[in-house]
């Protein structure tokens, strides 16, 4: 199996506004992009994000030229400096190390600002947890969600 080339790039208001809408352009898509978590990550973005406020907007993840997934803050940090962050890219990318490439770069991008990172895994998705745990996260609790049922709470501190 041959190493991804992966990348992050900000989602631009044509490209949210595609998605959004169910359009596909002639390529530069995965088949199996967008997913639903995919969907609602791009829900969030902001247009205006700059390098200072990286939290504002939603990042695609490029994988050997396609888009392949997202990952993102689901806001900004806190006045504690805690924020939390969500991933997900498409089933047929899995196993390929990409998850763990795009995570790696969305910790660069806010290195060093003192934050305190958090990610939710449900119980079964132990493939995400493997990639939290590579990428320095430990396991800090578990809660109960009426949607997702039980998920295991991560965090990262990033210095």
């Amino acid at each position: 199996m041959t190493t991804p080339m992966v990348t992050l790039r900000q989602a631009d208001e044509a490209i949210v506004r595609a998605v959004a809408d169910g359009d596909r352009p002639e390529g530069g898509w995965a088949d199996d992009f967008p997913s639903e978590g995919d969907l609602a990550g791009l829900q969030m973005s902001r247009f205006d994000a700059d390098a200072h406020e990286p939290w504002s907007a939603s990042w695609l993840i490029v994988v050997d030229g396609l888009i392949a997934g997202t990952i993102g803050f689901k806001g900004a940090p806190s006045p504690d400096n805690t924020a939390e962050i969500g991933y997900g890219v498409v089933r047929s990318q899995w196993g390929r190390g990409v998850a763990s490439a795009a995570l790696a770069q969305l910790l660069d991008i806010v290195a060093g600002r003192s934050l305190d990172l958090y990610a939710e895994t449900t119980v079964q998705n132990v493939a995400s947890q493997t990639v939290l745990r590579k990428s320095g996260f430990e396991q800090v609790g578990e809660r109960r969600d009426a949607h997702d049922g039980d998920l295991l709470v991560w965090c990262r501190r990033m210095d």
